[in-house]
């Protein structure tokens, strides 16, 4: 199944694009607080799962943010990051790829026009407030 594939799954199943929503629907604690250098994190404790976000994003910054973590959950769940980076060969910068393209295709979903037929990857990366370079990765999905 394709990324896009299961963030449109997702969006059906709880009636909604919006990544808090969702989030919360699926019982993941959200936690705000200021962070230096990082933007938000995924992480799974035992049984539990949780997202810290910084406080101090913009609210289009927070709603990628929290849908690029739900992205780890859907995609990656019980992947230890830093084991990954720390102590084996593979490249989890992949995972955050993934995860980013998860959120784009998960907020897409949210806008009715996206991506119309003769709308370009520049317009299409405005519209969503996202790089050129992440658009680009949505329309070869």
């Amino acid at each position: 199944m394709t990324i896009q594939a299961v963030a449109k799954r997702l969006a059906k199943k709880y009636g909604t694009a919006n990544p808090q929503t969702i989030l919360e629907a699926m019982y993941i604690k959200i936690f705000e607080f200021p962070m230096t250098g990082i933007r938000g994190i995924y992480k799974r404790i035992k049984r539990n799962t949780v997202v810290f976000v910084d406080s101090g994003l913009s609210e289009e910054d927070r709603t990628f943010v929290l849908a690029h973590e739900l992205g780890h959950h859907m995609l990656h769940r019980g992947d230890n990051r830093v084991f990954l980076d720390s102590c084996t060969l593979f490249r989890a910068g992949r995972y955050e790829n993934e995860a980013d393209l998860f959120a784009v295709c998960l907020l897409a979903e949210g806008i009715d026009d996206i991506p119309d037929d003769g709308m370009t990857v520049d317009v299409f990366a405005a519209r969503l407030g996202i790089s050129r370079h992440l658009a680009e990765a949505y329309f070869r999905q």
